[in-house]
This record gives C-alpha cells, structure tokens and sequence, in this order.
C-alpha cells in the first residue's frame, strides 16, 4: 500500500508505539482492581488511552502493507468510535487543563483514523485514475470526471485530518520539551500523530 522506504519507517514508527502501549498496559492492567489505587478512574482511563493506541498501532502496520477486508475495516472503526466516546466522557469528568487536552488529542486521532479506514479508496483512487482516462470512450471520461470530483472533497478533509494529526503531535511535542526529559509514553503519543499525519500524506 506505501511505497519504500515510507512503508519501513512507518513500520517502525508504529512498532514503537505498540510496544511502549503493550508494555504499559501489561505493567498497569492489575492497578485497576487495586484497592490500594489513588484514582481508579484514571487509572481506568490511562489503561483505555493505551490500549486504543496498541490497536491503532496494530491497525496502522496492517494498512501499511495491505489492504484490509470490509469486516476488518468496519471493525475497526467500530472500536475506534466506542473509544473515542469513552475517552470523551473521560474528559468531561477529568480535572486539569493540560489533561483534557491531552484526551482530547486522543479523541481526535481516533477520529483521524476512522476516516483513514473508511477513506482508503478515496485516498487511493489515484492509482486508478490513470486507467479511466486511457479509454476513450464516453464512460470512461465520466468515471475519470467522477472520481477528479470525489477526489477534491476527500483530499480536503484529508488535509484537516493531517493538520489536527501534526497539531497533536505538536502538542506531546510541547509536553516532551516543558518536561526536560525523556519522557517515553509521551514520545510513544508524539510519534503516533506524526506517523498518522504522514501516512495520511503518503496516501
């Protein structure tokens, strides 16, 4: 689906973010049922933000490399919606700016890619543009007129969808540069919105 070497260094990337996401929530999964917790519904919380990135991450490497089937897809964006929604309640009862924020740069990656699931063939009608317009018959310059029509409202989008990706990444960008260290769970949330804004770009 990428082209080298885009498609190694997106693999890469969202390894990274998978394995950090993985390594946390096996680390953390049995702090929610501790009675000894501060604050099991952060605790709670923090288990959701890391699990939805271990499937995105998971998600991400599949599409780098092929094309996933419809039941896959709306799976897919089944689970990213629930979460998405979860995380929103989450926000609404959270306390802190800086917090809030910080869910809400989750809420918009989950919605950035349920659009990149559902807007795949939209994305990628290019590649078959080039075979619309080599028929010369009527049909085939309605279908090339067509999809140059889808093709504009799709990349428009595209375009915000990569914007609120590069603003998130920004944001645990900012995060990582206030904090004066090596902070690697926000690294891990820096590099999803970067890999998502330009695997978005690449398509």
């Amino acid at each position: 689906m990428i082209s080298f070497p885009w498609s190694l260094l997106l693999t890469t990337a969202f390894a990274f973010t998978g394995l950090v996401c993985l390594i946390h929530v096996a680390r953390h999964w049995n702090q929610t049922r501790s009675r000894t917790c501060p604050d099991v519904d952060a605790a709670r919380m923090d288990l959701v933000v890391h699990g939805n990135h271990l499937v995105m991450s998971i998600g991400m490497i599949a599409m780098v490399w092929v094309s996933t089937g419809t039941l896959a897809t709306w799976a897919q964006v089944a689970f990213f919606t629930i979460l998405a929604a979860v995380m929103v309640i989450g926000a609404i009862r959270i306390e802190g700016r800086t917090l809030r924020i910080s869910l809400a740069s989750h809420i918009v990656l989950n919605a950035v890619m349920v659009w990149m699931l559902l807007a795949m063939p939209l994305l990628m009608a290019h590649q078959m543009d080039g075979g619309a317009h080599d028929h010369g018959h009527s049909d085939g310059s309605d279908m090339a007129q067509a999809m140059a029509q889808t093709s504009d409202w799709a990349a428009a989008v595209n375009g915000a969808a990569i914007a609120l990706s590069a603003l998130a990444a920004v944001w645990w960008l900012a995060l990582l540069v206030r904090s004066r260290r090596i902070g690697i769970h926000t690294l891990c949330h820096a590099v999803m919105g970067t890999g998502m804004a330009g695997m978005l770009a690449l398509m």
